[in-house]
């Protein structure tokens, strides 16, 4: 009972006469951060100057804009303190996520600028709810990571002597209001459950937002529901403004990973490629995306040394860096391990950076290549660190059926033929990109497994690609790197036919048409431990790699036109080609025959 009663103190406590420290008030110790008024967080050169760009975009009148935006963002300023965005990701320094947020609302503004809300309303009604629109936007920006304190981190609060008051529970309020706090650190907690953070985001708007501002979007319910979808992570009811967040979101990203070329947002500094190799080594970890410490994991946890599978590791790392938008990743693994290497992230054996191991459980064992990288250069902190594997990795010496200088790498395309390319088996012999080929004719009929157009599966295709009926636990997590991985060597090597009547590949005016579901079922055929064909397309999608319909769906819709017929091609685009066909040389022409379906 004594110790309930301590949590229920802790946790509710308030002090109104106390109010937050300046930074002059309290001279940080070892890793103490002082607590600080909203106005001193928000008094930063950078930070008004990104203030004032918010004023200008939400429009409001000023009484309207003090109480419904720079309110908000006040108390905002207030709740997360000088915490970080992430731990090792982006933002991930002293006051990441309020700069973050900042970023974000910025960006998403200037999106919404170019936007007519809600797609498809009459025009009085778009004109009527302009202000509305930007103020969901404007607080959707703002209040899209407010999660993370509560689920992601743990901050504990010290009073102006070091000593100790607690842990913060953001879910009670602020932490300037628990009584006797001037300072707090920050930790993060280990095993993290990917995405929690959004879920929670509702628990805790109250403490930020007026209820009149609530009050405000709720007055429309086709913009509330896409609001609450969009704090909750739900993007496939999040509509017109769940895809507004996201790309501010990894505008914002993308700049401070040094990322992008986006014109509206100057890069932040060049960062070195070894930075972002170990950034994004960092971040798959962390989300679960390079499984750890199991059968047909990624990689296993041994002492002081991470072991990852090479390949998986690599390619996935590089799939990762494309997708955030960086340049000037290497498309040779023996370019990246060497980096890795002269930077000491990477342990080599001997001249090599790959050992030949044997990694043994319980009732299983694999021969396997790994990379060794010492575990205190993912996880600087050791109570931040994953348990370790209770199973085994035991370096081995190479037989003689194995290449000891290197494992098979993808070559640098940019001197290498392009048969030398990986040894996956191929589901169809290799054929050039058709550049003028008729779609079936009637006398051709479809294929037994397509009833609606060429190479598509009979399968039904849901716009919102909801259809998943299997859990996460069906594959590896990175089994969308995997694919992406595998339909660009297919296409490289000319396994894969492109632009033929029953292609899983087309190319088309907005990008690359990959056939849903049959290039999935495609993959998941020749890769069966990696889950079902739902669960690998359901990974890749959450590589936001795609190009959605503007009505926020994902499946896009081609008509075929033949002489004397016409059918329906169905499945995703990639709007960057390069996505497929890296460093290819040779343009890949667009299909003819189809013309998009609106």
């Amino acid at each position: 009972m004594n110790a309930l009663t301590s949590w229920i103190t802790r946790s509710l406590g308030r002090n109104p006469d106390r109010s937050p420290v300046g930074p002059a008030s309290l001279e940080p110790t070892a890793r103490l951060i002082p607590l600080q008024d909203a106005q001193t967080l928000l008094n930063p050169r950078h930070r008004q100057a990104v203030l004032a760009q918010i004023t200008r975009l939400t429009g409001l009148p000023g009484p309207h804009h003090q109480a419904l935006v720079l309110g908000p963002i006040q108390q905002y300023a207030s709740f997360v303190q000088q915490l970080p965005a992430s731990q090792a990701h982006h933002h991930a320094g002293l006051g990441g996520l309020l700069d973050h947020a900042l970023e974000v609302i910025h960006q998403a503004l200037l999106i919404r600028r170019g936007r007519l809300l809600p797609i498809g309303g009459e025009p009085e009604r778009i004109a009527r709810q302009h202000d509305l629109w930007t103020y969901a936007v404007a607080m959707a920006a703002l209040l899209h990571d407010l999660g993370k304190p509560a689920v992601d981190q743990r901050v504990t609060l010290h009073r102006a002597d070091g000593q100790s008051v607690g842990t913060w529970d953001p879910l009670a309020g602020p932490m300037t209001d628990v009584p006797h706090c001037h300072a707090y650190t920050v930790t993060y907690r280990p095993r993290r459950r990917h995405g929690f953070h959004e879920r929670v985001t509702s628990l805790l708007v109250h403490h930020i937002m007026p209820a009149r501002g609530l009050a405000w979007l709720a007055s429309d319910q086709a913009l509330f529901a896409q609001w609450v979808a969009t704090l909750a992570g739900d993007m496939n009811e999040a509509g017109a403004l769940g895809e507004i967040i996201q790309e501010a979101d990894g505008l914002s990203v993308a700049r401070n990973l040094g990322a992008g070329d986006s014109p509206r947002v100057a890069p932040a500094r060049t960062r070195p490629l070894w930075e972002r190799l170990l950034t994004g080594l960092r971040y798959l970890l962390d989300q679960g995306e390079l499984p750890l410490n199991r059968n047909g994991a990624a990689g296993w946890l041994v002492g002081d040394d991470l072991w990852l599978v090479s390949k998986r590791a690599i390619d996935a790392l590089r799939a990762h860096l494309i997708a955030e938008g960086h340049s000037g990743i290497p498309s040779s693994n023996d370019r990246i391990y060497d980096t890795l290497q002269e930077h000491g992230i990477l342990e080599p054996c001997g001249e090599r950076a790959i050992w030949h191991t044997t990694v043994a459980g319980a009732g299983w064992s694999h021969e396997l290549t790994l990379i060794r990288i010492p575990v205190r250069r993912i996880w600087t902190e050791p109570d931040s660190r994953p348990g370790c594997f209770e199973g085994t990795v035991t370096p081995r010496a190479p037989d003689a059926r194995e290449d000891i200088a290197h494992e098979p790498t993808e070559p640098d395309q940019n001197d290498a033929p392009q048969d030398q390319v990986g040894d996956l088996p191929s589901p169809t012999p290799a054929a050039p990109i058709a550049k003028d080929i008729a779609p079936p004719t009637e006398q051709e009929g479809p294929r037994p497994d397509n009833e609606h157009g060429p190479g598509l599966d009979s399968a039904p295709v849901s716009d919102s690609l909801q259809g998943e009926h299997h859990g996460d636990d069906d594959g590896p997590a990175d089994a969308g790197s995997c694919f992406l991985q595998w339909l660009q060597r297919e296409a490289l090597a000319r396994r894969m036919e492109v632009n033929t009547p029953h292609a899983r590949i087309h190319v088309v005016e907005e990008g690359v048409l990959l056939v849903s579901p049959a290039v999935f079922k495609d993959y998941a055929s020749q890769n069966p431990d990696h889950g079902s064909w739902e669960y690998v397309q359901k990974r890749f999608m959450k590589l936001r790699v795609h190009q959605k319909r503007p009505d926020g769906t994902n499946v896009h819709r081609y008509l075929v036109k033949g002489a004397r017929r016409q059918s329906v091609v169905k499945g995703i685009v990639l709007p960057d080609v390069a996505m497929v066909f890296p460093g290819s040389g040779e343009k890949a022409s667009v299909n003819p025959h189809l013309e998009t379906s609106r």
